[in-house]
């Protein structure tokens, strides 16, 4: 799912107002309920034949990674050359920024840093898996990288709250009425 908000971020980026027109509620809905699907199916086959699972696992996540770094990539240098071309032009009449473009630009920034800590988390798994379905055993580094994997889903509370501010506000609420 990383990845698919990572195309949206970049579909967002890329179209404007076109985005509207193309990224339409129809087709996110389809859009998820084929990622439910496969999902379910890929479960499915976890359950039965996990060597297979594994060779869907080692050609899935690896390309999601690399699809997920790609718009990262596209976006960070999108966002760059537009904010030039806003200081240029603003350099020139004496403006500010606009803030919907600095408040998309930290929602990005965000965001990359929870992409960042997935990749981090997964590219160790996914090296142990491509290795594995080629032949190599498992040994101690597959409880590593599995260890990895589980443990990015601790980190992204803390980058959540971190990065962004209602998050941090809700969890300081919250804390405080369990206090009083």
């Amino acid at each position: 799912m990383s990845t698919a908000i990572s195309v949206d971020r970049l579909l967002a980026l890329l179209l404007g107002l076109r985005y509207r027109h193309v990224v339409t509620l129809r087709r996110v809905r389809a859009a998820t309920i084929c990622f439910w699907f496969t999902s379910v199916f890929l479960g499915l086959i976890r359950i039965s034949r996990s060597d297979i699972a594994l060779k869907v696992a080692s050609t899935l996540l690896p390309l999601s990674l690399v699809i997920s770094i790609f718009c990262y990539t596209r976006i960070f240098f999108k966002l760059r050359h537009q904010q030039v071309q806003v200081l240029q032009g603003q350099a020139n009449e004496g403006r500010e920024i606009p803030v919907n473009m600095a408040r998309y630009k930290k929602s990005v920034s965000s965001i990359f840093w929870v992409q960042l800590a997935l990749v981090a988390c997964y590219a160790p798994w996914s090296i142990a898996v491509v290795l594995y379905v080629n032949g190599i055993e498992k040994g101690d580094s597959w409880l590593v990288t599995e260890t990895l994997v589980f443990f990015n889903s601790s980190l992204n509370p803390i980058l959540y709250c971190w990065k962004i501010r209602a998050v941090r506000q809700a969890v300081k609420d919250t804390i405080r009425q369990l206090y009083c």
